[in-house]
This record gives structure tokens, sequence and C-alpha cells, in this order.
């Protein structure tokens, strides 16, 4: 029912129709769409059932500006969160699956989201892509970091890491590995 009443907010607000505009490379027209609508009421909740839509350059769009959200500082709610827990298998394209991993930091999960966001992001770590297998990787490792009980796993997800055959993963575990030694 939420996602429902989600959907028919999307679409009073515009900004599925800016997304729509997103050819799969300008990324200027998502940055002028994230400009157009970030101040409108409830954007958050009009945001996050775009990021799973089926159509591709929807999903990328919107998990892009998503990602650019969090990067400047906005944290989820546990509420957003488990609209986007609930719905990570809904995600079709690697790039979707990308940001959503590179956004984990502003998601304030609950030890139940953080349960099945590990068991998805752990599904890909012998991904073709590089960049998804170490994003996937720093999302367990974050996660480990805030819920103990997958410190032991997140650890062993980072030894693996250390030997990918990809230097943008290895690059990642490095820090990663840094992150921990800080965090001591």
């Amino acid at each position: 029912m939420r996602c429902e009443v989600l959907y028919k907010n999307v679409m009073q607000s515009g900004l599925e129709s800016r997304i729509q505009e997103f050819d799969g490379t300008a990324i200027s027209i998502l940055s002028e769409a994230r400009a157009a609508s970030r101040d409108a009421h409830g954007y958050l909740d009009d945001l996050i059932p775009l990021c799973f839509d089926p159509r591709p350059n929807i999903a990328d769009g919107a998990t892009w500006i998503l990602k650019a959200e969090i990067e400047d500082g906005v944290q989820l709610a546990p509420d957003l969160v488990d609209l986007i827990v609930a719905s990570l298998e809904n995600l079709q394209s690697w790039q979707a699956k990308l940001h959503i991993c590179q956004s984990v930091d502003g998601f304030q999960f609950t030890a139940a989201q953080a349960d099945r966001f590990i068991a998805w992001a752990a599904q890909l770590a012998d991904h073709s892509r590089p960049f998804l297998r170490a994003w996937s990787l720093h999302a367990r490792v974050k996660l480990g970091i805030k819920f103990a009980k997958h410190r032991h796993a997140s650890g062993l997800a980072l030894s693996s890491a250390e030997l990918d055959e990809a230097a943008s993963v290895r690059a990642r575990a490095r820090k990663l590995r840094k992150l921990l030694a800080r965090q001591g």
C-alpha cells in the first residue's frame, strides 16, 4: 500500500518526468532534476520508489540522485531504508546496484535491515564488474563495523577482496583495512 501511495506522489511531483530525460550518460540532466525537486515536500519519498523502477535509465538516474544526496550528508531514516531493503531484488542494472552500495553510509539501518542488506550485498561479491565487487565489500564492512554480529563475515570478505584480481577491489580493501585499523 505504501509503495502505491509513494508512486502516486512521484507522478505528482514531476521528479519522474525529469529523470525520464536521462539518456544514461548525461549526468547534468540528473543534477538539474535533483536541483529542481529537492526542496519539494516528500522529495525522498518520491525518489526512493524510482530507484527500483523497472526502466533501467529511471532506476540508474534515481539511484545516482540518491547517492548524490547521501554524499551531501542526507541520512535516510529506517522507514525509508525499509523500502530500499524490501526492494533490493528489484534492482536490475549494475549501475543502480552500485549506487545503492555507494549510498550505504547514509542509511540508518535497523539490525534486521542490515541483515537483509548484507545478504544481498554478499551476492555481489563475485560480480563481473569490479567496482560493484568493491562497493559491495564497502557496504558489508561498514555494516560489520556498526553491527557486531557481521564483523567476522565482513573481515573474511575483506581478506578475500585483498586477493581480488582487480586493482579497484584491492584498493577499496586497503582503504577499508585502514578504516578498521583506525577504529581500533
